[in-house]
Protein backbone atom coordinates (compact mmCIF):
# COMPACT_ATOMS: atom_id res chain seq x y z
CA UNK A 1 0.00 0.00 0.00
CA UNK A 2 1.20 3.64 -1.10
CA UNK A 3 1.89 5.89 1.78
CA UNK A 4 1.23 9.50 0.95
CA UNK A 5 1.91 10.90 4.11
CA UNK A 6 5.42 9.83 3.57
CA UNK A 7 5.74 10.80 0.40
CA UNK A 8 4.46 14.18 0.80
CA UNK A 9 7.45 14.12 3.75
CA UNK A 10 9.83 12.76 1.00
CA UNK A 11 9.15 15.76 -1.38
CA UNK A 12 8.88 18.41 1.24
CA UNK A 13 12.49 17.74 3.09
CA UNK A 14 14.88 20.73 2.19
CA UNK A 15 17.76 19.94 0.35
CA UNK A 16 21.29 21.20 0.41
CA UNK A 17 20.60 22.94 -2.65
CA UNK A 18 17.55 24.76 -1.51
CA UNK A 19 19.90 25.63 1.85
CA UNK A 20 22.77 27.02 0.00
CA UNK A 21 20.45 28.94 -2.06
CA UNK A 22 18.95 30.83 0.99
CA UNK A 23 21.73 30.84 3.19
CA UNK A 24 22.72 34.69 2.56
CA UNK A 25 19.74 36.02 3.22
CA UNK A 26 18.73 34.10 6.44
CA UNK A 27 22.41 34.77 7.31
CA UNK A 28 21.75 38.65 6.69
CA UNK A 29 18.34 38.41 8.86
CA UNK A 30 20.30 36.81 11.81
CA UNK A 31 22.86 39.21 11.68
CA UNK A 32 20.15 42.00 11.93
CA UNK A 33 18.52 40.29 14.78
CA UNK A 34 21.84 40.18 17.05
CA UNK A 35 22.23 43.70 16.12
CA UNK A 36 18.94 44.60 17.33
CA UNK A 37 19.66 43.11 19.81
CA UNK A 38 22.38 45.22 21.30
CA UNK A 39 25.07 43.09 19.86
CA UNK A 40 28.16 44.71 17.81
CA UNK A 41 29.25 43.60 14.48
CA UNK A 42 31.48 41.08 15.29
CA UNK A 43 29.56 39.99 17.95
CA UNK A 44 26.31 39.40 15.96
CA UNK A 45 27.90 38.02 12.78
CA UNK A 46 28.71 34.87 15.23
CA UNK A 47 25.62 34.64 16.60
CA UNK A 48 24.66 33.79 13.06
CA UNK A 49 27.54 31.52 12.80
CA UNK A 50 26.18 29.75 15.12
CA UNK A 51 22.52 30.00 14.12
CA UNK A 52 23.24 29.11 10.42
CA UNK A 53 25.09 26.06 11.72
CA UNK A 54 22.05 24.94 14.03
CA UNK A 55 19.86 25.60 11.44
CA UNK A 56 22.15 22.98 8.94
CA UNK A 57 21.60 20.20 11.09
CA UNK A 58 18.21 20.47 11.09
CA UNK A 59 18.05 21.19 7.47
CA UNK A 60 16.55 17.89 6.76
CA UNK A 61 13.33 17.96 9.44
CA UNK A 62 12.74 21.77 7.34
CA UNK A 63 10.22 21.67 5.40
CA UNK A 64 10.62 24.89 2.83
CA UNK A 65 11.90 28.20 2.89
CA UNK A 66 9.41 30.03 4.71
CA UNK A 67 10.01 26.88 7.77
CA UNK A 68 14.03 28.15 7.31
CA UNK A 69 13.28 31.22 7.73
CA UNK A 70 11.37 31.25 10.54
CA UNK A 71 13.14 28.92 12.56
CA UNK A 72 16.00 31.50 11.75
CA UNK A 73 14.40 33.94 13.47
CA UNK A 74 13.50 31.95 16.28
CA UNK A 75 17.09 30.50 16.94
CA UNK A 76 18.62 33.81 16.44
CA UNK A 77 16.40 34.94 19.23
CA UNK A 78 17.27 32.24 21.38
CA UNK A 79 21.11 32.42 20.97
CA UNK A 80 21.39 35.96 21.36
CA UNK A 81 19.34 35.67 24.85
CA UNK A 82 21.81 32.82 25.93
CA UNK A 83 24.70 34.43 25.04
CA UNK A 84 23.04 37.47 27.29
CA UNK A 85 22.68 35.21 30.30
CA UNK A 86 26.08 33.62 30.06
CA UNK A 87 27.84 36.82 30.09
CA UNK A 88 25.67 38.46 32.53
CA UNK A 89 26.36 35.76 35.16
CA UNK A 90 29.57 35.65 34.43
CA UNK A 91 29.71 39.31 35.16
CA UNK A 92 27.96 39.11 38.25
CA UNK A 93 30.60 36.63 39.44
CA UNK A 94 33.24 38.57 38.67
CA UNK A 95 31.53 41.83 40.50
CA UNK A 96 31.11 39.41 43.71
CA UNK A 97 35.02 37.87 43.64
CA UNK A 98 37.64 40.03 44.43
CA UNK A 99 40.58 40.39 42.50
CA UNK A 100 43.75 39.60 44.53
CA UNK A 101 47.57 40.96 44.01
CA UNK A 102 49.49 37.66 44.33
CA UNK A 103 52.34 39.73 45.85
CA UNK A 104 50.39 41.64 48.14
CA UNK A 105 50.85 39.41 51.93
CA UNK A 106 47.27 41.49 52.39
CA UNK A 107 45.29 40.39 49.39
CA UNK A 108 46.90 36.75 50.12
CA UNK A 109 45.74 36.45 53.79
CA UNK A 110 42.66 37.92 52.44
CA UNK A 111 42.33 35.03 49.53
CA UNK A 112 42.79 32.16 52.57
CA UNK A 113 40.03 34.13 54.61
CA UNK A 114 37.82 33.75 51.80
CA UNK A 115 38.78 30.19 50.89
CA UNK A 116 37.96 29.06 54.52
CA UNK A 117 34.66 30.93 54.39
CA UNK A 118 33.72 29.20 51.70
CA UNK A 119 34.54 26.09 52.66
CA UNK A 120 32.02 26.43 55.93
CA UNK A 121 29.53 27.54 53.69
CA UNK A 122 29.85 24.78 51.68
CA UNK A 123 29.76 22.33 54.85
CA UNK A 124 26.24 24.67 56.15
CA UNK A 125 25.04 23.35 52.57
CA UNK A 126 21.81 20.46 52.98
CA UNK A 127 23.70 17.52 52.59
CA UNK A 128 23.26 16.28 49.38
CA UNK A 129 23.30 19.55 47.79
CA UNK A 130 26.91 20.13 49.48
CA UNK A 131 27.97 16.68 48.54
CA UNK A 132 26.74 17.43 45.10
CA UNK A 133 28.97 21.05 44.79
CA UNK A 134 31.84 19.17 46.15
CA UNK A 135 32.28 16.27 43.71
CA UNK A 136 31.58 18.68 40.73
CA UNK A 137 33.62 21.89 41.74
CA UNK A 138 36.24 20.41 43.88
CA UNK A 139 36.35 16.91 42.66
CA UNK A 140 35.60 17.58 39.02
CA UNK A 141 33.19 14.78 38.57
CA UNK A 142 30.75 14.53 35.53
CA UNK A 143 26.85 14.68 36.58
CA UNK A 144 26.05 11.09 35.60
CA UNK A 145 28.84 10.14 37.60
CA UNK A 146 27.59 12.06 40.68
CA UNK A 147 23.80 10.65 39.65
CA UNK A 148 25.46 6.78 39.95
CA UNK A 149 27.31 7.73 43.44
CA UNK A 150 24.57 8.96 44.74
CA UNK A 151 21.74 6.71 43.21
CA UNK A 152 20.12 9.79 41.63
CA UNK A 153 18.28 11.18 38.35
CA UNK A 154 20.80 12.75 36.92
CA UNK A 155 18.53 15.47 36.17
CA UNK A 156 17.85 15.51 39.97
CA UNK A 157 21.99 16.17 39.91
CA UNK A 158 21.86 18.94 38.23
CA UNK A 159 18.92 20.63 39.83
CA UNK A 160 20.73 20.56 43.16
CA UNK A 161 23.83 21.66 41.76
CA UNK A 162 22.09 24.55 40.33
CA UNK A 163 20.76 25.33 43.57
CA UNK A 164 23.50 25.04 45.63
CA UNK A 165 25.68 27.33 43.34
CA UNK A 166 23.23 29.57 43.83
CA UNK A 167 22.71 30.07 47.58
CA UNK A 168 26.18 29.94 47.60
CA UNK A 169 26.84 33.25 45.08
CA UNK A 170 23.75 35.02 47.28
CA UNK A 171 25.87 34.31 50.79
CA UNK A 172 28.48 35.70 48.92
CA UNK A 173 26.94 38.90 47.33
CA UNK A 174 25.61 39.36 50.97
CA UNK A 175 29.02 39.05 52.69
CA UNK A 176 30.65 41.40 50.00
CA UNK A 177 28.23 44.13 50.84
CA UNK A 178 28.81 44.12 54.31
Amino acid sequence: MFNFSGFVRYICVMTQKEFTYVAGETRAKAVSIAGQFGYAQDDAEDIAQDVMLKLWSLHEQLNDVAHLKASAVITTKRVCIDRWRTTHQHADIAITMPLIDEDSLHDRLEYTELEHWIGEQIDSLPSTAGMVLRMRQLEHRELSEIADILGIRQTSVSTLLSRARNELLNKLKRRNQQ
